[in-house]
């Protein structure tokens, strides 16, 4: 319970709304940035690293979605939450994959950065969901991945930062030229 609320409510609403918000604040403070064209030579190494990294993550998703639903087969009810974190991370990552392939704009590969950003999220989310409901709150695990979403919520937050950095410097950059 996290202000009187269920956890996985509060961390769903959370996921939801960076989400969404990262998406509308990047189209809107970047527009000028996500309607050009990327520049394929240069980034070819960038994305391919990605590449793999996204589906890393999204075979990570998979595998812990299936080892949760076969060992906890009889108590699916109580895994209802992290399973629905799981299926969000593998979905998520999954788009991510397709939306980095769609290179015809710049708005892309930072909707994949999104995307794996969330996907990060619902994985650190999904862990401490489980760990709260079969675990105490004062267990070392439970407190750990507390934590962990908190630091990973942080870090989305600096790297969306980054990113509006990159917006302004490229459109200071694209009027000198």
């Amino acid at each position: 319970m996290i202000l009187g609320l269920p956890t996985d409510l509060v961390l769903l609403v959370l996921i939801s709304v960076y989400m969404m918000l990262a998406i509308l604040l990047g189209l809107i403070r970047g527009w000028e940035y996500h309607k050009s064209v990327p520049e394929e030579k240069q980034a070819k190494d960038y994305y391919m690293q990605s590449e793999r990294a996204i589906l890393t993550l999204a075979g990570f998703s998979l595998t812990s979605l299936s080892l949760f639903v076969s060992i906890q087969f009889k108590e699916l009810a109580q895994l209802s939450s992290t399973i629905l974190f799981f299926s969000i991370a593998l979905s998520v990552l999954i788009l991510s994959y397709i939306a980095l392939q769609m290179r015809f704009r710049r708005f892309f590969p930072y909707l994949s950065n999104v995307l794996v950003n969330t996907g990060l999220l619902s994985i650190a989310s999904g862990f401490l969901v489980f760990f709260e409901n079969f675990l105490s709150w004062s267990n070392g695990s439970t407190i750990v991945f507390s934590v962990l979403v908190v630091l990973v919520f942080i870090g989305t937050l600096v790297d969306e930062f980054f990113y509006y950095q990159h917006f302004k410097n490229w459109g200071k950059t694209k009027k000198d030229e």
